[in-house]
């Protein structure tokens, strides 16, 4: 089930684009191939630089304007445990709490021509309720020529107080994955299997498209940031796949680790983190799992 909303959460992303960005749509296989006749074909290590590049201006803003961030999800684990790229991985996470990650919201894009920052909060007709910066010198096609036309992005998660009951805290998850189920049907984003789940999808997206694009990502926002205001002891992820919940100290400062020959901030209590995310998270998956969960073609424009 996990790698399944690992996927929805890649194709939600990728569809997201043509709403921020209009000139990112679907286009004829004919006319993608005279354009990148162009460009240059990136290389998955080429991939990975323009992401620190990414991290890199993320990073820097966030320090200039006193935003805290910390490496997160695989990227942090990547960093304790290989210090850099998990060798399987291709892609970078941050994290911020929503007070930084509404300050870094309404800020970047003010201070970036290059790379810009998009998420549902800032327009409604995204599809997805957490944020990217993206590269717009640079096009990517997921998973191909034949689906979306994107940017090299990295994702900024956002984590919101949780209640402090389990029983709530497991309500307000069930309808994260409700309506995340539903912004996935909406956008034709679930995989099926035989004639009876085509049916169901085919119905579902019918009477779901009545609703506008971004309807269902605005709900999971809305869900997430229910306990906004109330005095918690812990924060949850609301908006993205992994159910997690843990304890605000593990936020109560912040350490440098290294990243690929760099350093940046992790919170000081990383290992209840990852331990919330992945359980023993130095040991190694088995070696059939050691694979990329990312399809994609990437040019320089």
């Amino acid at each position: 089930m996990k790698d399944v909303w690992q996927s929805i959460g890649t194709t939600i992303a990728a569809v997201s684009y043509k709403s921020t960005y209009p000139q990112y749509k679907r286009i004829s296989v004919k006319n993608v191939k005279e354009e990148t006749r162009k460009m240059k074909r990136l290389n998955k290590e080429e991939v990975k630089n323009y992401q620190l590049g990414i991290l890199d201006t993320v990073t820097e803003f966030c320090e200039k304007n006193q935003i805290q961030y910390w490496l997160d999800c695989g990227t942090l684990l990547g960093s304790i445990r290989h210090k850099g790229y998990i060798p399987w991985d291709d892609d970078i996470d941050v994290g911020m709490l929503r007070p930084d990650f509404d300050r870094f919201m309404h800020k970047f894009n003010q201070e970036n021509n290059r790379y810009k920052f998009t998420c549902n909060e800032l327009d409604k007709a995204c599809v997805y309720p957490y944020g990217k910066v993206m590269d717009t010198e640079t096009i990517l096609y997921e998973p191909d020529e034949n689906g979306i036309v994107s940017c090299i992005n990295i994702d900024v998660f956002v984590y919101d107080n949780a209640p402090d009951s389990i029983s709530e805290c497991k309500k307000m998850y069930d309808r994260s994955d409700w309506y995340s189920m539903l912004n996935a049907l909406q956008n034709r984003m679930i995989g099926t299997h035989g004639v009876m789940k085509d049916i169901v999808k085919a119905v579902g997206f019918v009477a779901l498209h009545l609703y506008p694009k971004g309807y269902f990502a605005k709900k999971i926002v809305s869900n997430s940031k229910k306990y906004a205001d109330m005095p918690t002891k812990s924060v949850g992820n609301f908006t993205s796949v992994p159910r997690i919940v843990c304890e605000k100290d593990v936020f109560s400062s912040f350490i440098k680790v290294p990243f690929e020959g760099r350093e940046y901030n992790a919170p000081v209590g990383y290992d209840k983190w990852l331990n919330a995310f992945y359980g023993d998270y130095m040991q190694l998956p088995p070696e059939e799992k050691r694979v990329s969960h990312h399809m994609y073609k990437a040019y320089q424009k």
